[in-house]
């Protein structure tokens, strides 16, 4: 009889234990699809920038595609408030990301009437927003849990986001200039630092790929992100910084550096899915 019911209190103890495991991957699940969400509005922030600067610098095509990634953006809002709604995250978090939503709609509605450049800087202002606003949802929820998946989760938006950050921003203020057919001399300093930061952030996203736990991609497909990222980052040194009569399609500059940032998020993705089934 006592062996039954030690049996019994262990099945008990052992269903209790994955009940829990169960609540807190669902949970996990959770606050991942608000980082999640909060990444997307950033992609689509930086091409609404992107194709903003390119239509104000004189490609009048670009017009209705910003448009078009004004109505994503208005759909991701979306999706993040509802996040929000239901997690029990800190109230001072969730205004934040309303006055970031208020901002963003406030620069839409001046966007084309405003200086380029400055509207370039007050959307890249926001997206800096975006990304600490996501660090905070992560060390809220991650910091306490497993810590290799804090730290997985935590490449996603201090590796990941700020390097498709850096190509948005070199494809946005290239695009621009391509444009225009010249690179003004303030623009110069600006995208070589863009160029350099690239670099950085793809060496430190090598760093942490070849540990066991991120492995999310085969080399060859690692490789094939990298050989995209360098030709890009080419292509702008040799051919965009610093030059005039610049003799390049706008169009296709920009849906290259788009390219590019693709290319990450597959890497973005792989980690997720990876993140998914932990």
């Amino acid at each position: 009889m006592f062996r039954v019911l030690v049996l019994v209190g262990m099945m008990v103890l052992k269903g209790l234990a994955f009940d829990f495991s169960f609540d807190h991957n669902k949970e996990d699940l959770q606050y991942l699809s608000l980082v999640h969400a909060i990444k997307d509005t950033v992609i689509t922030t930086q091409k609404t920038r992107g194709l903003t600067n390119n239509y104000m610098n004189g490609n009048v095509v670009a017009q209705l595609l910003v448009y078009g990634q004004r109505e994503n953006m208005m759909k991701n809002f979306e999706t993040v408030k509802g996040s929000f709604s239901h997690l029990g995250l800190p109230s001072e978090l969730k205004i934040v990301s309303e006055d970031l939503i208020n901002r963003t709609k406030e620069l839409n509605r001046r966007a084309f009437k405003s200086n380029s450049a400055e509207v370039f800087g007050s959307y890249s202002h926001i997206i800096e927003a975006w990304i600490s606003l996501n660090k905070e949802v992560i060390n809220t929820h991650f910091a306490k849990g497993d810590q290799t998946k804090y730290k997985m989760v935590s490449t996603l938006n201090s590796v990941l986001l700020p390097l498709t950050e850096n190509i948005g921003k070199m494809r946005g203020m290239g695009s621009g200039i391509v444009a225009r057919t010249y690179c003004k001399r303030q623009e110069i300093p600006k995208m070589r630092q863009f160029a350099n930061e690239i670099d950085r952030y793809r060496v430190l996203l090598e760093y942490y790929l070849k540990q066991e736990a991120f492995s999310a991609l085969s080399t060859q497909e690692l490789e094939l992100i990298n050989a995209g990222l360098h030709e890009y980052t080419e292509l702008t040194l040799q051919k965009v910084i610093a030059q005039r009569d610049i003799a390049l399609d706008t169009n296709s500059y920009f849906n290259q550096g788009t390219a590019a940032i693709s290319n990450v998020l597959k890497v973005y993705n792989a980690l997720v899915a990876k993140l998914e089934k932990s």
